[in-house]
């Protein structure tokens, strides 16, 4: 059996990793960059030789003419026939001297410099530039005379300087190689900084410590991840306060059931082994089965309120008519709702964007407290514009001074209304989830008591709303 693969640990720092491909691309923009220069020098190089053979040329031509046409002292035939030599070509600044010929205009040899060949040139007879296996040869005429000057450059002295200019670029290029590189990761390591500089705050989050992240003076791209990772931290933060709420609200909330139904059996159990019968009667077993339906019911309501403040729901088209119909048929389900609820479904429909089973819980905790503190009616209406659901009892309703604070945990008006706790706050928290607002009214409008709960969501325009429905 093969061991089970490790993860793959860090290769190399981000810093080397953006330096070698940047390394690469600059030796190769470099090298092109060289050779073009390379080029462009020995361009300029050849142009220099070409331009310097010409004036040369002119230069040479009269003197070379001159030369000719001075006569020996009574030449022999032989002197007659014979080449003229030419001294060394003044002007010359390279190492091998300029060749010089002097040709008549039928090809034969007249004038030549000591460093040209005794033959004639392998060049033709006309104005310009032409090459040889060793020469770049330049032919110039004197129309006059009919003579023509032929100066030629030996081509290893081009050659040696066309090398020169190359290898003293290559040079620099492997010279400054090793000294591109170093500079090429320092600054990617100087630039990098900001990254580090973030990670050592992500580093310094935990559990206790999910303050934002400081993103002052961070490069565009890493600020847009450091608001990702403050929006992280800020969901992170939500949910371990869900979590910490939930476990507080499930301390408060089951501590006094579960110690009446402790209480209560030791109760009984203690009178059953006193009366000797082992019996425990059914007026002793009826508070406990009311203690478990306290606790079963404090038990869901935590349940909801732990749905409520998720981070996030799915969400879909609503219709609060449609919604309202099912709630209200479920609780015409119950004998004490049935005569009670009353709920006239209107022809319209009003769909908001939100999630059917979390505004469920909210309907659902607002009839339920409006049905068990209340012995009226309890009415339940929708409203068109902005998009709304209501309900009313007709109960005594709560003081003014006290609305303001019913909707936090554990907070109750009084004892009578006891179910006005954390049923509301679990309301509120759903409102808040759906970008709606809720409130809470007593009296009920137009009334001397009661109290009138109001969900209202974000408005919308449809032709097939009316202005009020209830």
């Amino acid at each position: 059996m093969k061991p089970p693969a490790h993860p793959p640990g860090p290769t190399r720092s981000l810093a080397s990793r953006l330096a070698r491909p940047l390394v690469a691309a600059v030796v190769l923009v470099w090298s092109i960059s060289t050779a073009l220069v390379a080029w462009y020098v020995d361009t300029q190089i050849q142009h220099n030789f070409d331009t310097e053979l010409v004036e040369s040329a002119h230069r040479q031509l009269y003197p070379a003419l001159l030369d000719v046409a001075t006569p020996t002292p009574e030449p022999t035939q032989a002197q007659a026939q014979a080449v003229r030599i030419l001294g060394e070509v003044p002007g010359s600044d390279y190492t091998e001297p300029l060749s010089l010929q002097l040709r008549n205009a039928q090809g034969r040899l007249l004038l030549r410099s000591r460093a040209a060949p005794e033959q004639a040139f392998a060049a033709p007879l006309q104005e310009g530039f032409y090459d040889t296996a060793q020469h770049r040869i330049y032919t110039l005429e004197e129309p006059e005379s009919g003579v023509w000057l032929q100066l030629a450059d030996p081509l290893d002295e081009r050659t040696e300087a066309r090398w020169r200019t190359a290898s003293g670029l290559i040079a620099v290029l492997l010279l400054m190689l090793p000294v591109l590189l170093w500079l090429i990761h320092w600054i990617a390591r100087r630039e990098l900084h900001s990254l580090r500089w973030l990670q050592a705050q992500i580093q310094q989050r935990s559990g206790d410590h999910l303050q934002p992240l400081a993103l002052t003076d961070l490069p565009r791209e890493l600020h847009q991840v450091g608001q990702d990772v403050n929006q992280l931290l800020h969901r992170l933060h939500l949910a371990l306060d869900v979590e910490r709420a939930l476990a507080a609200n499930a301390a408060h909330e089951l501590r006094t059931p579960l110690a009446s139904v402790r209480l209560r059996l030791h109760t009984a159990i203690e009178q059953a082994q006193a009366d000797g019968s082992g019996q425990i009667a059914l007026a002793q077993i009826q508070p406990i089965l009311h203690a478990l339906h306290t606790l079963s019911h404090r038990t869901e309501r935590l349940l909801q309120l732990s749905r409520a403040e998720a981070a996030s729901q799915p969400r879909s088209t609503v219709d609060l008519v449609q919604l309202c119909t099912t709630l209200a048929q479920e609780f015409w389900q119950q004998p004490q709702a049935q005569k009670r609820l009353d709920w006239d479904a209107p022809t319209i429909t009003l769909p908001v964007q939100g999630d059917i089973d979390t505004l469920a819980i909210a309907l659902r905790n607002l009839i339920d407290n409006a049905l068990t503190y209340s012995s009226g009616p309890v009415e339940l209406a929708v409203q068109a514009q902005p998009p709304a659901i209501i309900v009313r009892d007709s109960g005594p309703g709560i003081a003014a001074h006290d609305l303001s604070t019913v909707q936090q945990r554990h907070v109750r008006a009084d004892a009578a209304r006891l179910g006005y706790g954390l049923g509301l706050s679990i309301v509120g928290s759903i409102a808040r989830q759906h970008g709606a607002s809720f409130s809470l009214t007593s009296p009920v409008p137009g009334r001397s008591s009661g109290l009138q709960a109001m969900l209202v969501f974000a408005a919308t325009d449809q032709a097939d709303r009316t202005d009020q429905a209830d």
